[in-house]
Order: structure tokens, then C-alpha cells, then sequence
């Protein structure tokens, strides 16, 4: 049986990464992954997704490497509302055999959460990362949020090292290095047209012949 086709997207925040997912998955008619993977992870292990949200690519390997490689036990709560402590640790397993399940399962685009790692070995993996230089960011978040620019700017550069400090931790790799993707593009480069976007990475999909 032929294996799925997998994209996986990692993204400077307010690069436009999620927008080309969705313009990907309208195209191909393929199911993206991003809340709605917190909601299958959310029901694997039995938390409410809002907790696990709070959770998800906060981790850094200087706060935890601090424990001597021991993982910090964060105190969530359950549907019933009882009290519960699951190691981070956990909650990563949980998250990589959700995708791993659904790589199986069918032809999926999956936005950020080390996915380009954790399906690393997937025959027909297309691993994409999207950047943007800061002001292009700054302004798309501006009138996406609605923000100052000083708290645009502020919420790109604290997003973007959590975002770093999760996906270097687990993966033992560089966030946003080329050497960990299959394809980078700089949506600034392209007047932030995700619509180009996208045609380049169809047109590398078409030259290893995934479509």
C-alpha cells in the first residue's frame, strides 16, 4: 500500500505559514492540522485541550536542562476537574503518536509542533519552513490582532523563542536552520503573496514527483 502524502509546515510567526496550509489543503483536498490536532491529542490523554494549549511548545532545554534532565511536572486538570500532573515528557509522546496515527491513516498538511521530526521517517515527507523579515511579520500581526506595533513586535519575538526553544529540545536540532527542512522560503522575498507561496512549493512537489 502506498504510503500518504505528509506536509509538514514550520513557520516564523506571522510569516503567513498557516495561511499557505490552508491554501495547500483547499487545493489538494487535504485535511490541516493545527487546533485540531490539540483536540486528537486533547482526547488521547484525556485532558481538556484548553490545558494542554498552554502547554504546547513552551518547554526549553536551558529551564529544564537546569533539573540535571529531569522534565519540570506541571500541575493540569481533567475533565472532571480533579487535580492531575503529567510529565511534559507524556504529553509530547501523546502529541507524536497522534501524528504518527493519523501520517497512517491519510494525506495530511500538519502546522508546526516538530511534526518534520517526529514523521522524519515517512517516504513521501515534504518538510517546509516559511520566515518573513521582522517588520513584514510585525505588520501582518499588527492588523491580524489588531496590535501596537510594539506589542506586535513583542508577541512575534517572545512567540518565535518558544516556538525555537520547543522545537530545538525536542528535536536536537536548530528551529528555522535549512539543513532541517526540505524546502525555506522567505515570504517577505515575495511581497507576502502566500499565493506564490504555495506555487513553490507545488512546483518541488511536482519535481520529486509527489504530484
Amino acid at each position: 500500500m502506498e504510503s500518504h502524502l505528509i506536509i509538514t509546515i514550520g513557520r516564523q510567526i506571522g510569516a503567513g505559514g498557516l495561511g499557505a496550509a490552508r491554501l495547500l489543503a483547499q487545493e489538494f483536498g487535504m485535511k490541516v492540522y493545527d487546533k485540531e490536532l490539540l483536540a486528537e491529542v486533547a482526547r488521547e490523554s484525556g485532558l481538556d485541550e484548553a490545558c494542554f494549549e498552554k502547554r504546547d511548545e513552551k518547554s526549553s532545554r536551558g529551564v529544564l536542562g537546569a533539573l540535571q534532565g529531569f522534565r519540570s511536572l506541571f500541575g493540569v486538570y481533567n475533565r472532571a476537574g480533579t487535580d492531575s500532573v503529567m510529565n511534559e515528557d507524556r504529553l509530547f509522546q501523546i502529541q507524536s503518536e497522534v501524528m504518527r496515527d493519523i501520517a497512517a491513516k491519510e494525506d495530511c498538511i500538519i502546522v508546526g509542533r516538530c511534526a518534520d521530526y517526529i514523521l522524519r521517517n515517512e517516504p513521501r515527507l515534504v518538510t517546509v519552513f516559511i520566515s518573513a523579515s521582522l517588520d513584514s511579520r510585525v505588520k501582518r500581526i499588527m492588523e491580524g490582532e489588531k496590535l501596537s506595533e510594539e506589542d506586535a513586535r513583542r508577541y512575534v519575538e517572545q512567540g518565535d523563542r518558544k516556538r525555537a526553544e520547543y522545537y530545538n529540545y525536542y528535536t536536537f536540532k536548530k528551529w528555522g536552520d535549512s539543513a532541517s527542512y526540505d524546502l525555506c522560503i522567505d515570504s517577505s522575498k515575495l511581497n507576502d503573496d502566500i499565493v506564490a507561496v504555495v506555487d513553490l512549493i507545488k512546483y518541488y512537489m511536482k519535481q520529486r514527483h509527489l504530484i
